[in-house]
Protein backbone atom coordinates (compact mmCIF):
# COMPACT_ATOMS: atom_id res chain seq x y z
CA UNK A 1 0.00 0.00 0.00
CA UNK A 2 2.78 2.64 0.61
CA UNK A 3 4.63 1.14 -2.03
CA UNK A 4 1.68 2.44 -4.09
CA UNK A 5 1.36 5.80 -2.39
CA UNK A 6 5.08 6.47 -3.60
CA UNK A 7 4.48 5.39 -6.82
CA UNK A 8 1.51 7.95 -7.41
CA UNK A 9 3.74 10.67 -6.10
CA UNK A 10 6.49 9.56 -7.99
CA UNK A 11 4.51 9.68 -11.39
CA UNK A 12 2.90 12.45 -10.84
CA UNK A 13 5.98 14.27 -10.24
CA UNK A 14 7.02 13.18 -13.49
CA UNK A 15 4.10 14.39 -14.97
CA UNK A 16 3.99 18.04 -13.73
CA UNK A 17 7.71 18.30 -14.18
CA UNK A 18 7.00 17.34 -18.09
CA UNK A 19 4.21 18.92 -19.10
CA UNK A 20 6.07 22.46 -17.14
CA UNK A 21 9.09 21.54 -19.64
CA UNK A 22 6.77 20.99 -22.06
CA UNK A 23 5.39 24.64 -21.69
CA UNK A 24 8.31 26.25 -20.81
CA UNK A 25 10.08 25.10 -24.52
CA UNK A 26 7.33 26.47 -26.26
CA UNK A 27 7.59 29.83 -24.27
CA UNK A 28 11.28 30.07 -25.44
CA UNK A 29 10.39 28.93 -29.08
CA UNK A 30 7.39 31.68 -28.73
CA UNK A 31 10.44 34.46 -28.38
CA UNK A 32 12.44 33.49 -31.24
CA UNK A 33 12.16 35.97 -33.21
CA UNK A 34 10.40 35.92 -36.58
CA UNK A 35 13.15 38.13 -39.31
CA UNK A 36 10.43 38.41 -41.56
CA UNK A 37 8.44 40.82 -38.92
CA UNK A 38 12.29 42.31 -38.07
CA UNK A 39 12.74 43.40 -41.20
CA UNK A 40 13.15 47.80 -41.88
CA UNK A 41 12.51 47.88 -37.62
CA UNK A 42 16.34 48.47 -36.76
CA UNK A 43 16.70 51.09 -34.25
CA UNK A 44 19.80 53.75 -34.17
CA UNK A 45 21.90 52.92 -30.66
CA UNK A 46 25.10 53.81 -29.47
CA UNK A 47 26.71 50.70 -30.50
CA UNK A 48 26.20 47.48 -32.46
CA UNK A 49 27.00 44.55 -30.43
CA UNK A 50 28.16 40.91 -32.58
CA UNK A 51 27.87 37.96 -30.75
CA UNK A 52 29.83 35.57 -32.32
CA UNK A 53 29.20 31.73 -32.91
CA UNK A 54 27.06 30.69 -36.25
CA UNK A 55 28.17 32.81 -39.32
CA UNK A 56 26.67 35.93 -40.53
CA UNK A 57 26.31 36.89 -37.35
CA UNK A 58 29.76 39.33 -38.06
CA UNK A 59 28.92 40.22 -41.30
CA UNK A 60 25.16 41.28 -40.95
CA UNK A 61 26.63 43.43 -37.63
CA UNK A 62 28.97 44.85 -39.87
CA UNK A 63 26.17 45.76 -42.57
CA UNK A 64 23.96 47.26 -39.95
CA UNK A 65 26.99 49.35 -38.69
CA UNK A 66 28.17 50.56 -42.04
CA UNK A 67 24.38 51.82 -42.40
CA UNK A 68 24.69 53.80 -39.49
CA UNK A 69 22.41 51.99 -36.53
CA UNK A 70 25.79 52.41 -33.74
CA UNK A 71 28.57 54.71 -33.45
CA UNK A 72 30.88 52.33 -32.40
CA UNK A 73 30.77 48.28 -32.71
CA UNK A 74 32.03 44.97 -30.81
CA UNK A 75 32.47 41.97 -32.16
CA UNK A 76 32.56 39.48 -28.80
CA UNK A 77 34.07 36.28 -28.24
CA UNK A 78 36.65 36.02 -31.13
CA UNK A 79 38.81 32.83 -30.59
CA UNK A 80 42.02 34.32 -29.41
CA UNK A 81 44.19 32.08 -32.43
CA UNK A 82 42.40 34.23 -34.81
CA UNK A 83 43.98 37.75 -35.40
CA UNK A 84 42.76 41.01 -36.52
CA UNK A 85 44.77 41.03 -39.30
CA UNK A 86 43.18 38.00 -40.08
CA UNK A 87 39.43 39.12 -39.33
CA UNK A 88 39.94 42.40 -41.25
CA UNK A 89 41.01 40.03 -43.99
CA UNK A 90 37.27 37.82 -43.80
CA UNK A 91 35.28 40.95 -43.13
CA UNK A 92 37.21 44.50 -44.54
CA UNK A 93 36.46 43.62 -48.55
CA UNK A 94 36.24 47.39 -49.04
CA UNK A 95 38.03 50.14 -48.02
CA UNK A 96 35.45 51.70 -46.04
CA UNK A 97 34.84 48.84 -43.66
CA UNK A 98 38.81 48.50 -43.03
CA UNK A 99 38.85 51.74 -42.30
CA UNK A 100 36.03 50.86 -39.60
CA UNK A 101 38.47 48.69 -38.31
CA UNK A 102 41.01 51.10 -37.84
CA UNK A 103 38.66 53.53 -35.93
CA UNK A 104 35.19 52.54 -34.37
CA UNK A 105 35.52 47.87 -33.78
CA UNK A 106 36.35 46.18 -31.18
CA UNK A 107 37.23 42.98 -30.69
CA UNK A 108 36.58 40.97 -27.44
CA UNK A 109 38.37 37.89 -26.98
CA UNK A 110 38.08 37.02 -23.25
CA UNK A 111 34.23 35.62 -23.73
CA UNK A 112 33.62 32.41 -24.26
CA UNK A 113 29.97 31.44 -23.54
CA UNK A 114 27.13 33.75 -23.07
CA UNK A 115 27.32 35.14 -19.74
CA UNK A 116 30.95 36.41 -20.35
CA UNK A 117 30.02 38.35 -23.68
CA UNK A 118 27.26 40.30 -21.68
CA UNK A 119 29.61 40.87 -18.70
CA UNK A 120 32.18 42.24 -21.08
CA UNK A 121 29.94 44.08 -23.10
CA UNK A 122 29.01 45.97 -19.68
CA UNK A 123 32.50 46.98 -19.11
CA UNK A 124 33.46 47.33 -22.37
CA UNK A 125 29.92 50.34 -22.86
CA UNK A 126 30.50 51.68 -19.07
CA UNK A 127 33.87 52.59 -20.19
CA UNK A 128 33.35 54.00 -23.73
CA UNK A 129 29.84 56.01 -21.70
CA UNK A 130 27.21 53.87 -24.16
CA UNK A 131 24.01 53.61 -23.18
CA UNK A 132 21.83 51.79 -25.93
CA UNK A 133 22.95 49.30 -27.48
CA UNK A 134 21.65 46.66 -30.56
CA UNK A 135 22.49 43.36 -29.97
CA UNK A 136 23.11 40.85 -33.31
CA UNK A 137 23.04 37.19 -32.76
CA UNK A 138 21.15 33.91 -34.30
CA UNK A 139 17.64 34.13 -33.66
CA UNK A 140 17.44 30.78 -31.58
CA UNK A 141 20.16 32.48 -29.07
CA UNK A 142 18.37 35.73 -28.41
CA UNK A 143 16.15 34.33 -25.55
CA UNK A 144 18.49 33.62 -23.38
CA UNK A 145 20.75 36.60 -24.44
CA UNK A 146 18.17 38.91 -22.95
CA UNK A 147 18.17 37.08 -19.93
CA UNK A 148 21.86 37.41 -19.76
CA UNK A 149 21.88 40.77 -20.69
CA UNK A 150 19.72 41.47 -17.98
CA UNK A 151 21.83 41.10 -15.27
CA UNK A 152 23.86 44.03 -16.00
CA UNK A 153 21.44 46.23 -18.60
CA UNK A 154 17.99 47.96 -18.17
CA UNK A 155 16.22 45.90 -20.59
CA UNK A 156 14.95 49.63 -22.02
CA UNK A 157 18.35 49.85 -23.27
CA UNK A 158 18.89 47.01 -25.63
CA UNK A 159 17.28 46.31 -28.88
CA UNK A 160 18.05 43.33 -30.85
CA UNK A 161 18.67 42.13 -33.98
CA UNK A 162 18.33 38.26 -35.23
CA UNK A 163 20.46 36.29 -37.96
CA UNK A 164 18.49 33.30 -39.19
CA UNK A 165 21.27 31.03 -39.76
CA UNK A 166 18.49 28.26 -42.12
CA UNK A 167 19.48 29.96 -45.58
CA UNK A 168 22.06 27.22 -46.30
CA UNK A 169 21.18 24.44 -49.24
CA UNK A 170 21.64 21.35 -46.42
CA UNK A 171 19.50 18.66 -46.82
CA UNK A 172 20.38 17.82 -42.61
CA UNK A 173 19.62 21.64 -42.02
CA UNK A 174 16.13 20.51 -40.15
CA UNK A 175 18.23 18.01 -38.05
CA UNK A 176 20.82 20.20 -36.92
CA UNK A 177 18.60 22.87 -36.37
CA UNK A 178 16.61 20.59 -33.91
CA UNK A 179 19.95 19.60 -32.49
CA UNK A 180 20.45 23.39 -31.84
CA UNK A 181 17.42 24.44 -30.36
CA UNK A 182 17.44 21.39 -27.69
CA UNK A 183 20.76 22.62 -26.88
CA UNK A 184 20.07 26.04 -26.69
CA UNK A 185 17.04 25.43 -24.86
CA UNK A 186 19.23 23.50 -22.58
CA UNK A 187 21.22 26.68 -22.00
CA UNK A 188 18.12 28.85 -21.58
CA UNK A 189 16.57 26.51 -18.79
CA UNK A 190 19.88 26.35 -17.19
CA UNK A 191 20.17 30.42 -17.22
CA UNK A 192 16.13 30.61 -16.03
CA UNK A 193 16.92 28.33 -13.24
CA UNK A 194 20.16 30.59 -11.85
CA UNK A 195 18.52 33.68 -12.37
CA UNK A 196 15.26 32.72 -10.35
CA UNK A 197 17.70 31.14 -7.32
CA UNK A 198 20.23 34.72 -8.04
CA UNK A 199 23.28 32.68 -8.74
Amino acid sequence: MIKQFYKKILYSAIIIITISLIIHFTYYLLQIPNNNDEKDKLTKTDAIIVLTGDKYRISEGIRIFKNGFGKRLLISGVNKKITDAKIKLLYGNDSETRNLFDCCIDIDRISENTFQNSRETYFWARDLNLNSLLVVTSNYHIPRVKLEFSRFFYEDNLYYKSVNITDDDNSNLSIEMIKKYLLEYTKYLRTSISLLIEI
